[in-house]
């Protein structure tokens, strides 16, 4: 049998080595599309995941096991060099970089480099990220390394920004709502492993991939899937991972969202002739265990001085600044 290929108006070119490396008709479909569209190279995920019909974390998935071939490069995106004239041009006229920079400076507890201004003032001036925004994010960052015991760097907001940039997120109401967000997805994965016994080691594949399932595709709060894990260890004396996960398949097919329909479903399937016949009566439901969660309000609070005290340093003559911004 012969076949002949039907190009039509056009052809997509991909590496000879996505033959045996993609099992996935996502994959290939997602190589066809950068390479037919140029400008999907540079475009959000939720544009890229729409034009797919797909979910951002299938696309994430995708991404990800495609780089892991080699079939993906990661461009690296950063802020450009700016000389010490455009710097001291945009300090100059924006009178609250200067503040903005100083603020940074502090929490970093060093004077910059010019290097290191130079990638904040870009990143204000390329991106448009208010000065507000951009110190709202840096205050971000440094609170959540600084509890893991890491240093805040201005490259790693330079990664950051780019990155939140690439999502859509420009403005300090949408910068707002993803600490928010990210804070509350963090504080439920503490709790999973303070209820797991799982400290501080990190997560399995397995573990994470049933986590992310459970908080994030089907969106159960704590209090749920602690529920499901105490059912889980009611009934075979242990916190299996795929038990749990099929008790809330059951819950999200049925429409349960709230923990009394859980609980009302809960009694009902004990009353019913497959339980007595499965399980026994008894068990002991596991403990919460105490932990320390992101407080968003606090963060906020902070983040308001800081962002209050920039403005009242914009407010000066603003004499001197470019020498101490390391312009």
């Amino acid at each position: 049998m012969s076949y002949k290929i039907n190009f039509g108006e056009g052809a997509v070119c991909l590496p000879e080595a996505a033959l045996d490396a993609c099992a996935e008709p996502l994959q290939f479909r997602l190589l066809m599309l950068l390479s037919l569209d140029g400008s999907m190279k540079e475009a959000d995920d939720c544009v890229i995941a729409e034009r797919l019909g797909c979910t951002e974390k299938e696309l994430a998935d995708t991404v990800a096991s495609l780089r892991a071939v080699k079939l993906l490069a990661k461009e690296r995106r950063g802020a450009r060099s700016l000389s010490g004239e455009e710097m001291a041009c945009v300090i100059e006229s924006d009178r609250q970089v200067g503040p903005l920079i100083d603020e940074c400076q502090n929490l970093c507890g060093k004077i910059f480099a010019p290097s290191e201004v130079s990638k904040i003032v870009s990143l204000r001036s390329d991106l448009g990220y208010d000065c507000e925004t951009l110190l709202l994010l840096f205050f971000f960052l440094h609170e959540k390394l600084d509890a893991v015991g890491k240093k805040m760097s201005v490259s790693y907001l330079e990664r950051y920004a780019y990155t939140l940039y690439g999502q859509g997120i420009r403005t300090i109401e949408q910068m707002q709502a993803y600490i928010k967000e990210d804070a509350e997805k963090n504080s439920v994965q503490s709790r999973l492993r303070g209820l797991f016994g799982m400290k501080d080691r990190a997560l399995s594949a397995k573990e994470k991939r049933f986590f992310d399932k459970w908080t994030e595709e089907w969106k159960f709060s704590f209090e749920m899937i602690r529920y499901a894990f105490d059912i889980t260890v009611d009934r075979i004396g242990e916190p299996k991972l795929d038990f749990m996960s099929k008790i809330l398949s059951n819950w999200k097919d049925s429409g349960i969202t709230t923990l009394e329909q859980a609980e009302k479903s809960s009694l009902e399937y004990k009353s019913s002739e497959t339980y007595r016949k499965k399980y026994r009566d008894g068990g002991e439901k596991a403990g919460e265990e105490g932990e320390k969660t992101f407080n968003t309000d606090e963060f906020f609070e902070k983040a308001l001085k800081r962002s209050y005290a920039m403005m009242q340093a914009a407010g000066g003559d603003g004499k001197g600044e470019e020498e101490s911004h390391g312009v």
